[in-house]
Formats: C-alpha cells, structure tokens, sequence
C-alpha cells in the first residue's frame, strides 16, 4: 500500500470516534479508500506507486535504436532476467552482463553477445520490477485529498474546510476533487523512453 493508514489519519480532521468504529476497523476502511484512491491516481499517471513485478515477451520496436529495448512498463527498478527465444530469432542469447539497465528500457552495452535487439515478435522475455520506491509528495497529497472526500461523503456536519500538508483546503463537488487531486499529482513525471519524462 502506498501510504499507510497513520499517514492519512495524521490529515484529517476526524478520527475513528467521529464514525462511531474502533480504531482498528477505522484503520482497516482507510486501507480500502487509500487502495481505492491510489489505484486512480496510478490510471491517472500511468506508473505503478509500488514496486511490481512484471513479466513480459516483447521485441524491439523496429523504429528505434538497435541497442536499445523500451519496457513497458516504468520506471525500471531492476531486472530479475532477460532471454531470447534463440530457435526463433538468429544470435546468441544475452547474460546479465550484456546489458545496462535505465530508467526506462535496457541497452547493449557495445561488448554484448549481441549487437541489437531482436525486432521479431514474442521474441525477448523480460522479468522486471517496475515503479515507484518513495512517494512523490504531490502523489500523496491527491491520495489523501481522494480518501477525505470519500469519509466527507460519510459524515460532513459541521465540516467546510481545513487543511492537508499545510494547505488549506474547502469541501467542494466531487468533480472538482477529483480535478484538484489530479492537480496534485502531476507534479509526478512519469519516465518515457519516448520523451524522456512524459508530463501527466
């Protein structure tokens, strides 16, 4: 889970009493809103905010540079393994030491078994694990602002305005919640092999 129940609750200006639960099934309701909120936020950003393990057969789109293989999916942590389906393709396959792992794709290093990537299909199986190790403060700053107004939807007497991560804040339309959180987050730049960061 991206940020863990003390992390919202530090944030809000109500606790489990105002809901009439115990503080450990208040606890376990904002793990289903923070679950809830980060999995939106993640379509929004299109970028894991946990590290996730993917396993993937792909091939070198044929446009780019024969030493390079984009993933896709980012940002690139480490890569458990990497294979080439040798009966299928011509060259050799490529050990760990072949290649340099970046942010967002692998390259050949120049002494590699290999001089490109296979541009046939199904033909690379890559295993990696991909996104974010630490939060982007505008990140969590959506997540919360999405679990609040989901626990206003509960219970809003007397509740008009307040403050998260020191900025003050007032209840508006879901609609203009969401915008706001959306806001937040893109402050994140998602890394694109493309473009080099891909602004959200």
């Amino acid at each position: 889970m991206p940020l863990q129940p003390d992390e919202v609750t530090s944030e809000l200006p109500f606790d489990a009493d105002a809901f009439g639960m115990t503080e450990a099934d208040f606890n376990s309701e904002l793990e289903s809103y923070i679950a809830t909120a980060a999995e939106r936020v993640e379509d929004w950003l299109a970028v894991s905010l946990e590290p996730k393990t993917a396993t993937e057969t792909l091939s070198r789109p044929s446009h780019v540079d024969d030493h390079d293989l984009p993933l896709p999916r980012r940002p690139v942590q480490q890569v458990a393994s990497v294979s080439i389906d040798t009966d299928r393709v011509s060259g050799g396959d490529v050990e760990p030491d072949d290649y340099w792992v970046e942010e967002t794709h692998l390259e050949l290093k120049p002494d590699a078994n290999r001089d490109a990537w296979p541009t046939d299909r199904r033909s690379v199986t890559v295993e990696w694990t991909h996104g974010l190790e630490e939060i982007p403060e505008g990140v969590k700053k959506a997540i919360i602002r999405l679990v609040r107004a989901r626990l206003r939807a509960i219970t809003a007497d007397g509740i008009s305005s307040d403050t998260i991560m020191g900025d003050s804040i007032s209840y508006e339309p879901e609609e203009k919640v969401v915008r706001r959180a959306r806001g937040d987050a893109t402050g994140y730049e998602a890394p694109s092999y493309y473009g080099g960061a891909a602004s959200v």
